[in-house]
This record gives structure tokens, sequence and C-alpha cells, in this order.
């Protein structure tokens, strides 16, 4: 361990009189801490660190109380670094502590998100359409209600956007990214063969089943359930997910915060910073590390 660390250790055990047990939870928390690192300086760490350490506790599974034991441990020790020893500066004092009950939400990395897709490459309605429904979901983070909701009169292809109401009857314009677009315009057709096939009148819902009624947030539901299960996917997925995985990404690529808020409907940017600590890499070590699945050698 740095010899500042155990420095810090010495101070709690010896000056502030920290009971054996509290000093040792600190020495774990403090070696993690080090080891999240990888070698760099404990000067060298900024705000960014210190929040995807924390990230990478809360994709461990551990409690939030447990998350911010390890976080006022690293606060403290740059504290009492700079207070006796006038060296470097306080990276932590920029960090807040994990809010009980509010943890990172689950998500997608890239790759399982195209294990999905790649079972949809098929001809029938039922392909064409959940295809066109999972690539909607991730382009745009919208919000399962505002997924159902979605309506041909507010379809923009040309400039690739669909305009939503979201909660309180706000609007606001989604995105569609190129593929999502595509495979719109490939379900399109479909959606209006279905249509005429059981003698349904145009209702304006973009998304419907298999006999052309509009598509409920419960038919989205088992969707993505059955998706998942054949993509062979293990981790629980819900309509939700798409939207974490969504902000997930864009805040791992460097979007501005607000921006993201303003994209997911957000009326709070609070709801918004639950994604701040994210580094991808980072994270997706912790993921290889714990998952069954995973590569035990990166």
């Amino acid at each position: 361990m740095d010899a500042r660390l155990l420095d810090y250790l010495d101070y709690l055990a010896s000056v502030r009189g920290l009971s054996i047990r509290t000093v040792e939870a600190y020495r774990r928390d403090l070696a993690k801490y080090e080891i999240f690192l990888e070698g760099k300086d404990l000067d060298e760490a900024d705000a960014s660190d210190i929040r995807t350490f924390a990230g990478t506790l809360v994709m461990e599974k551990r409690a939030a109380s447990s998350i911010n034991r390890a976080l006022s441990a690293v606060r403290g020790f740059y504290r009492y670094w700079m207070k006796f020893h006038k060296k470097g500066k306080d990276p932590a004092r920029e960090v807040e502590n994990v809010t009980v009950g509010r943890t990172l939400p689950s998500f997608l990395f890239e790759e399982e998100i195209n294990s999905l897709l790649d079972g949809l490459g098929g001809d029938t309605f039922l392909d064409v359409r959940d295809r066109a429904l999972l690539e909607v979901m991730y382009s745009t983070g919208s919000r399962v209600s505002e997924l159902c909701g979605m309506r041909l009169s507010r379809l923009n292809t040309n400039n690739c956007t669909i305009r939503v109401k979201g909660k309180g009857s706000k609007e606001r314009l989604v995105f569609l990214c190129d593929a999502a677009n595509t495979a719109l315009g490939q379900y399109l057709p479909y959606r209006a063969a279905i249509l005429r096939k059981y003698g349904i009148e145009e209702h304006d819902r973009i998304f419907v089943n298999s006999r052309g009624r509009p598509l409920s947030s419960r038919g989205v539901e088992k969707i993505v359930e059955n998706r998942r299960l054949k993509a062979g996917i293990r981790k629980h997925l819900t309509p939700h997910t798409f939207r974490h995985s969504f902000a997930t990404h864009l805040v791992a690529a460097g979007a501005d915060m607000r921006v993201v808020q303003e994209m997911l409907g957000h009326s709070n940017i609070s709801t918004t910073q639950v994604y701040a600590h994210v580094d991808m890499e980072r994270l997706r070590r912790v993921y290889e590390q714990a998952h069954p699945h995973g590569s035990k050698t990166k």
C-alpha cells in the first residue's frame, strides 16, 4: 500500500483514536481505491476518477452505506494530506455521496444490444417490427409509455425526429439514428399490410401488435423478454433498460449532463445525475470480472 495511505491510517488510529474495526474498514476501502487507480498517482486522481470508483462499487452491488463509507475514506485521506503536508489537491471535495436507494441503473453494453438485434434479421412482421422497436427505444431513450404513444403524424423521417408526449403531457423532440430510421422505414409497409389484413381503421399509432392494434406497455415488455431469451442474455431486461443504456452511453461518451437531461425529459437535473459517474471502460472491466460469462483475464 502507498506510504501516504499508511500514514493516514496510522493517523486515524493513533491521533483520532478510531477503533481497530473502523481503521480496518478504511484500510480495505483505500486499498480498493488504490487498485482501482491502476498505477495512477494519488495526486493525479481527479473527481471523475473518484466518481467512477463509486460506480464500480455500485456495479459490485455494494450497499449505498458501504459505498459512502469508501468515499468517506477517500475524502478523509485527501483532506488529511492537504492539511498536514500541504501537498496536492483535494479532488474528493467535489464528489457527493451516493443517495440511499439510488444506484446506477442496469444497462446494456453495445455488444449486448447488437446480440439482440442480430437475431432480428428475418422478414416476418414480428422480426421487422421488433427490430424497429428496439432500435427506436435505444436511439431515443424514450419511456415505454412514450414509445407506445408514438404517432405517425409526429414522425419526420426526413430530419429523423419524433415528437413524443412525456410525463405531465410535456412534449419533446427525440432523435432517430440512421439504424433506427432505416428500421422504421422497413417496418411501416408491414404495419400498413397488417392493418389492411385485419380491416383495422388507421389509428396513427406507429407500433402495433400482430393484429394491427396499438401496442401496449405490457406488449413491449413481452417483446423485450422474448428477445432477451432468444439472444441468450441472462441480465434482467425491461423496456426501461434501453432508456438507461441510452443515457449511460451518452454520458460515457462525454455528453453534457444538461443535454442528456433534455433528451430524457427529466424535469430535475438530479434525476439525470445518477449517470454522472459513468466511465464505460472501467465499468466494463468490473462487469467482465464479476459476470459469470465475462472474461476473467481482462
